[in-house]
């Protein structure tokens, strides 16, 4: 394990230039301080924390240039771990590992690569990573196209979603983003034409390799090496973007690429010596692309041949970055590419079509190694098929996993039983998933007991995957301490979930600081969390405002928070545009929300509908809310009976009003609308139940 400061970031896979590589590190490659979103000082105040660092950004934005000279900056005394992704999961029970009495950096280059079935980065592994006496810091660097794939990637992506949510994300954009930090790039490399693309990109030479790799679908009539050329480097790239990790064997390559030849170059004779002579092209860095080449060869043994990755710019390119167009992968490819596959690889390309859209082919691929009995396949079929709605067979193969001891399938059975409504089976596989230390299995298996009364071990089990870092279970735990009246400890676990990003917990985080009347930091966790579309706060922030008699912006917070189908937002919208005498939109906004059964929506509704003399509805309304309890509907349902002289049930209903002891609940109380003042702030506050895969 060198120091960081035996090492340079070419050697962790920072991409060399004609102005450094790992022999010359620090002599001709300055490195450009990233001051665009302060992003320099938020890498070197993560590091000081606990959490996973993670550098998110565009392929060549200088991801690990940045991330390193950061931790060679702030961590130069520590040791570097740099395991592949087939180790990860060994790092941790390594005595080396354990025992070492100083500061680890655990270096995790291209995160993506780490969340394939067989050793996927979970939050269970990433807690191992940092169980040691001494510190462990882990960082990583992503693609930003391969963050949105993951961040969006439904069932499959579950684990990896928790680890961003537990990890500090800051995103780097090229320096061709800030002028100030492309003019200090300028400066630092004059030789360099700047005009249009960032440092990183043009040290690189990308640009001019993707312009090289795009030659081949240029319209009109192109050389018949053009097209060879395209055609490998294509085929290279969709083997990668198929979810295939290992590199592509260069007899394989042309095989593949014959195929695209042979349909959309089928009017040209490329023979396989041209094919070939492509191939030893893309190898080789182009004239004026630094030391980059469009296809990075390897040797493999057994038998010796070369074998290819693409270089990540060109396959980002295919999927959209770089102001591109996103060139869709050929169907057929991916049977043809995972003939003869092994399970793992099955498992990992099904999981990748998956996310990319490709239904069919995500069944196709996983059943196949299902089928066989691999353990991660069954269980990710069984996700698959939950997601699809056939939960009877989703069932049978999580099953079939969760026998084999698979703790996410054990989880996720514990899941399924629970919504069928075998709460006793669902906790024993809960249980067992949540012994292996997996935190989501903790999380449920807090929810399960806390919804039988048991809120003692619930609490101890949300302790325990909180003190893995898990976000959700601070925010379970903040809210458990809340209900027992410990608002200090509270306030603790809701700060620290909320720091993560944790929109609930950003919500009730402001709930807390309102309560206690510190409104401006309030305010400032609210607008946070209703930045990320969280209703709860939209509302909450929309009170506030129009407590200080901001009425237009809590009018666009409460629009928004309704327009995503939140009950009292819809209400709260209403009472406001019936105060400013917009009565016809009111009523749009009170009748959506008294149709999601909102009593007080449902009393208005009735005000309104009197207002303008349907009485028959209004008294509709007004009797579905008073029979929800509503004291105000029970008092203006015995205006309505005294308004037709049926005073015998006006004097029933205006009794079981007085019975709430509501002191405006009098015969003579004229029909009213609700105001904001009898609103909470305090919403929707529930332990939310987990089912991760």
């Amino acid at each position: 394990m060198p120091l960081v400061s035996e090492l340079d970031p070419y050697r962790l896979k920072a991409t060399p230039s004609e102005f450094g590589d790992s022999e010359h590190y620090g002599v001709d490659d300055p490195y450009l301080p990233r001051t665009h979103a302060d992003v320099d000082r938020r890498v070197a105040t993560a590091l000081a924390g606990e959490r996973l660092v993670l550098v998110i950004g565009p392929s060549k934005a200088g991801k690990t240039r940045t991330l390193f000279e950061a931790v060679r900056r702030e961590l130069p005394e520590a040791r570097v771990v740099v395991p592949d992704p087939e180790s990860l999961a060994r790092v941790p029970v390594s005595e080396q590992y354990r025992n070492h009495p100083e500061t680890l950096v655990v270096w995790l280059e291209n995160l993506d690569e780490f969340t394939r079935a067989e050793s996927s980065l979970t939050p269970r592994l990433l807690a191992a990573l940092t169980e040691r006496p001494a510190r462990t810091v882990v960082v990583a660097t992503l693609r930003s196209e391969k963050y949105e794939e993951l961040r969006a990637g439904g069932e499959l992506a579950r684990d990896v979603r928790a680890v961003f949510e537990q990890s500090t994300r800051i995103e780097l954009a090229p320096t061709s983003a800030s002028a100030s930090e492309q003019a200090a790039a300028k400066r630092l490399y004059p030789s360099l034409d700047l005009a249009r693309y960032g440092l990183a990109e043009m040290l690189a030479g990308a640009p001019a390799l993707l312009a090289h790799y795009r030659r081949g679908r240029t319209p009109g009539r192109i050389t018949a090496q053009s097209a060879a050329y395209t055609a490998v480097v294509e085929t290279v790239i969709d083997w990668a973007r198929i979810g295939r990790f290992d590199p592509i064997r260069e007899d394989r390559l042309i095989e593949l690429a014959r195929a695209v030849i042979d349909t959309r170059y089928s009017a040209y004779d490329i023979t396989d010596d041209i094919l070939t002579a492509a191939i030893a092209e893309a190898r080789q860095p182009q004239q004026g692309t630094g030391h980059t080449s469009a296809i990075d060869p390897t040797w493999l043994a057994n038998p010796r041949a070369r074998a290819y990755r693409p270089f990540d710019y060109l396959a980002a390119a295919d999927d959209g970055q770089h102001e591109q167009t996103v060139r869709p992968i050929v169907e057929s490819f991916w049977p043809t590419a995972t003939l003869n596959a092994n399970y793992a690889t099955l498992t990992a390309v099904g999981a990748s079509a998956y996310l990319r859209g490709h239904l069919d082919i995500a069944f196709e691929l996983t059943r196949r190694a299902a089928d066989a009995g691999h353990t991660p396949a069954m269980t990710n079929l069984g996700a698959l098929l939950r997601a699809c709605g056939n939960l009877a067979e989703a069932e049978t193969w999580t099953r079939k996993a969760a026998d084999t001891g698979d703790s996410a399938a054990m989880n996720n059975l514990g899941v399924l039983l629970k919504q069928r409504g075998d709460l006793a089976e669902a906790e024993t596989w809960t249980r067992k998933a949540a012994d292996t230390g997996n935190p989501a299995a903790m999380i449920n298996l807090g929810a399960l007991l806390q919804n039988r009364g048991d809120l003692a071990e619930a609490e101890t089990w949300w302790r325990k995957a909180a003190d893995t870092g898990n976000p959700d279970a601070m925010f379970n735990l903040g809210l458990l301490r809340w209900e027992r009246g410990d608002l200090p400890e509270a306030g603790t676990w809701t700060r620290k979930a909320a720091d993560t990003g944790h929109p609930a917990a950003m919500n009730n985080l402001g709930v807390l600081l309102k309560q206690r009347g510190e409104l401006a930091e309030a305010e400032t966790w609210w607008r946070k969390a209703a930045d990320t579309g969280n209703p709860d706060a939209m509302f909450s922030l929309g009170v506030l405002l129009e407590d200080r008699g901001n009425l237009a912006e809590a009018e666009t917070w409460w629009r928004k928070a309704a327009d995503t189908g939140d009950a009292d937002a819809m209400f709260s919208l209403g009472v406001l545009l019936h105060d400013r005498g917009n009565l016809a939109e009111a009523e749009t906004w009170t009748r959506k929300a008294a149709d999601t059964g909102n009593p007080d929506a449902m009393n208005n509704l009735g005000a309104l509908l009197q207002d303008r003399n349907d009485s028959a509805e209004a008294e509709t309304w007004t009797r579905k809310a008073a029979d929800t309890g509503n004291p105000d509907a029970m008092n203006n349902l015995g205006v309505l009976l005294q308004n037709r002289d049926d005073l015998a049930e006006a004097e029933t209903w205006w009794r079981k009003a007085e019975d709430t002891s509501q002191p405006d609940a009098a015969p003579d109380r004229a029909l009213s609308t609700q105001t904001h003042e009898n609103h909470r702030y305090l919403r929707r506050l529930e332990p939310r139940t987990h089912t991760r895969t």
